[in-house]
């Protein structure tokens, strides 16, 4: 659910992500990725805390992160390579 929620969130800067520097694009990244490691902690927070039902676990976050560092790691990837071919002139 993590890199889906990181690669989304990423999605929706797509635009700026492409037309701005390099500094720009690794801001970006490196904020998605701390917003989805943040929302994973304070879920697990919240279910340890408010939902009598339920625990937090470590593990879980563990999980959460790694699954953020995956969405953001896929789009860097996919994205990156089409930056790179939309820079290149074939007229050259």
């Amino acid at each position: 659910m993590y890199m889906g929620f990181a690669y989304v969130t990423l999605w929706g800067y797509r635009k700026p992500y492409q037309e701005n520097g390099k500094a720009y694009r690794k801001k970006a990244l490196w904020l998605v990725l701390a917003i989805s490691i943040a929302f994973g902690a304070l879920t697990e927070i919240m279910q340890e805390t408010l939902v009598p039902s339920r625990t937090g676990s470590v593990y879980d976050w563990i999980a959460d992160t790694l699954g953020s560092i995956l969405g953001v790691a896929i789009y860097y990837f996919l994205h990156r390579s089409r930056n790179n071919l939309q820079n290149q002139s074939f007229c050259k």
